[in-house]
């Protein structure tokens, strides 16, 4: 390696490369692999973890503000100005009916407490139609049901079952169980927790039993951006529910797990960078003969430390390099590597 313009205008680049390069000191190679194989497994691990955290916050966010509310006004009619206003405030992409319950769906057997939403077939459902595994919405016209389909294999139930749901229905002597008979029509699955726990009806259905004491009938509004529920505010007065009161401890209890995590994985790449530190200082000690002829024939100090500082930086820039490839690799195939 003598490139002589390379000699002449970067000296210090020049002796860097060749104390790195340089098949017969066996010391110097093992410090600066040693250093670059730690650097790499750092930056891999920092990428692949920040990836798959990143990605399973994303994953959590989508599927579940896809079928829960963003927000949900407590309110059964809207006159027509408060129903054109909440339309047209800013943010809002969509409002329809929805009732929201608990009921316990039984089965001989078999019973599963499951959350109710009721809503118009017709025009309603739109969360959730991406969702669906078999059947159709349409068809919870009168008694049918919707169930998540992981819900459906743990019952044992197929398309055309009947189905009991038990609502506490209230009185005035107490709560007293509603006996309501469904037939399955459709499964869904969005990959999520509502797969277990949501059950979808009609809403006019709800209305006609007289069980919509045993929940709350208002407004499901659909934001734009979900995320902006905390500063989004209703155009009129009426009690307001958001996904963030629902979900805000779960996302918080992600949020800090991250932020433990990363600051974990930066920990184990500055333990890395404490090792090619390290490497550097054994390097130079070695290297003490040649730093001593370089001053003899006039080196100055300056030029003799870059010559060190040009070597760690190569290692360190190679290193963070293939790190983050090799983490980008790994953080896209994580699924096929799981």
């Amino acid at each position: 390696m003598s490139n002589p313009v390379l000699i002449k205008r970067f000296p210090s680049v020049w002796i860097a490369l060749r104390y790195l390069f340089r098949r017969n000191n066996i010391y110097a190679a093992l410090i600066n692999w040693v250093s670059l194989l730690g650097l790499v497994l750092g930056v891999t691990i920092l990428t692949v973890v920040t990836s798959v955290m990143n990605g399973f916050d994303q994953e959590i966010k989508g599927r579940l503000l896809g079928v829960v509310p963003h927000a949900f006004v407590e309110r059964s009619l809207l006159s027509d100005d408060e129903s054109e206003a909440l339309i047209q405030t800013p943010g809002v992409v969509g409002v329809e009916r929805l009732y929201q319950g608990e009921a316990m769906l039984s089965r001989p057997g078999v019973a599963q407490a499951v959350k109710i939403y009721g809503i118009q077939p017709e025009v309603g459902g739109g969360f959730i139609a991406d969702s669906m595994v078999s059947g159709s919405l349409s068809l919870l016209k009168g008694a049918g049901i919707a169930l998540g389909e992981p819900l459906v294999r743990l019952m044992g139930l197929s398309l055309g079952d009947p189905i009991i749901l038990v609502f506490p229905a209230p009185t005035g002597s107490g709560v007293i169980p509603s006996v309501q008979r469904f037939r399955l029509v459709a499964t869904f699955a969005v990959g999520a927790d509502p797969d277990y726990q949501l059950a979808i009806i009609d809403i006019a259905r709800v209305e006609t039993l007289g069980i919509s004491n045993a929940g709350t009938s208002g407004w499901r509004v659909t934001l734009a951006d979900p995320l902006s529920v905390r500063s989004w505010t209703l155009p009129f007065e009426a009690p307001l529910r958001t996904w963030a009161e629902q979900f805000g401890e779960l996302f918080r209890a992600i949020k800090i797990e991250k932020g433990i995590m990363f600051v974990l994985l930066i920990l184990v790449v500055g333990i890395a960078a404490f090792n090619m530190l390290s490497g550097q200082a054994l390097l130079v000690n070695d290297k003490r003969g040649d730093i001593a002829i370089l001053s003899t024939m006039g080196a100055q100090r300056s030029a003799i430390v870059s010559v060190f500082l040009v070597q760690g930086l190569f290692v360190s820039s190679v290193g963070i390099a293939l790190g983050l490839i090799l983490g980008v690799t790994i953080a896209s195939y994580a699924d096929a590597i799981v």
